[in-house]
């Protein structure tokens, strides 16, 4: 077990580009500390875990090697390619391979967040996890936001523009609330619920789901965002639902 770990951190490491002294850095130990673990000669506290798993993007099932795979092999790389592309996403942020700095760097930074704060409290549209990868296919300077495999916009990055991972995370803030019906679907839906759940438990907990789905809320906010009307009152929504049942 011990050396699986390890091997593991190794593989997902140099899977994201990153060198020992990098990831050390954002794990907030020492380099020699995830050498001696990547050679099987230490172990990483299990306090350490949830940690690892978030920067490494990878799940605690993967890391310590109970988590079910999808090939023959024991190639974790290949497992995770698989695994990553056997579902649509509702939010895709994919560029080319000029742009990696840009991003590796910006995600340093808590700008989605704040971006999806914002989005939120102005429209009531909550942004999904935005999965995010660097595609060879695309031009080098190129970037494109996709929900659900479709395209939804895409454009470039000069090379001497400043605050460029702002500018990427500003379109996918924008494509997200200007095709938000294309994707909201019921796990976005279910999450909004579990929030309003949290703020007001009475209002939720007779009705949902025991008389209105998630799917029928999810296609009642879809109507209203296609009206232009909108969604933040998600209360009233669900109180004019309920007297309609």
């Amino acid at each position: 077990m011990q050396n699986n770990i390890g091997e593991t951190i190794c593989q997902y490491r140099q899977m994201r580009k990153m060198t020992q002294e990098e990831f050390a850095s954002r794990l907030g130990v020492t380099a020699q500390a995830v050498s001696k673990w990547e050679r099987g000669n230490g172990m990483p506290d299990v306090s350490l875990l949830a940690g690892i798993c978030k920067v490494l993007g990878v799940s605690a099932g993967a890391l310590i090697g109970v988590e079910e795979s999808v090939v023959e092999n024991g190639n974790i790389t290949a497992d995770r390619e698989i695994k990553n592309n056997m579902i649509a996403e509702p939010l895709v942020l994919e560029f080319g391979v000029d742009l990696i700095s840009y991003i590796v760097s910006g995600l340093e930074t808590d700008y989605v967040n704040k971006q999806r704060m914002i989005l939120v409290k102005k429209t009531g549209k909550l942004m999904p996890l935005l999965r995010i990868r660097d595609n060879t296919e695309l031009k080098e300077n190129e970037y494109r936001i996709s929900a659900f495999d479709n395209v939804l916009f895409s454009a470039f990055i000069d090379e001497n523009e400043e605050e460029s991972y702002k500018r990427i995370i500003d379109d996918v803030a924008n494509v997200c609330d200007k095709h938000y019906g294309e994707i909201l679907n019921k796990n976005i839906v279910k999450l909004m619920i579990d929030n309003l759940s949290e703020l007001y438990p009475g209002i939720v907990d007779d009705i949902i789901p025991s008389k209105i789905s998630y799917l029928q809320i999810k296609e009642e906010l879809k109507k209203r965002i296609e009206e232009g009307k909108s969604i933040r009152n998600l209360v009233g929504i669900l109180e004019d639902m309920e007297m309609n049942m």
